[in-house]
């Protein structure tokens, strides 16, 4: 019986050895491919949210949406943005997959309120 504890116990180091080195090693393929985008307080991006609107064509529909503010980073893909124009102070945390830079826009930036108005 010991034996087979034994056993067992090497298998499980060898098998928890293992998964950490493919983790790693998918980890590095999927940076060396992966584009980052970097936002900082303040810039202005368009919201990627595709809409389905039946008599529309798919390419012909707005699928941005915005522009947007980004008030805060929350950690690397997840940003908390506000509505630009808004009169709501609507804010909504936003994976940086969704976001653009989009076309540029002149922009005053009030860096003390942490607001900014076009």
């Amino acid at each position: 019986m010991k034996n087979l504890e034994a056993r067992l116990e090497s298998v499980h180091a060898f098998v928890s050895e293992r998964i950490k080195l493919a983790s790693e090693l998918m980890k590095t393929r999927y940076d060396s491919r992966a584009t980052y985008h970097h936002f900082k307080d303040c810039d202005i991006v368009w919201m990627y949210i595709p809409k389905r609107r039946r008599g529309l064509i798919s390419k012909l529909q707005e699928n941005w949406e915005g522009p947007y503010t980004i008030v805060k980073k929350l950690n690397d893909v997840v940003y908390r943005a506000q509505r630009c124009r808004s009169t709501l102070s609507e804010k909504s945390s936003i994976l940086i997959g969704q976001l653009h830079t989009g076309p540029p826009i002149i922009v005053l930036c009030i860096e003390t309120a942490g607001m900014c108005s076009l």
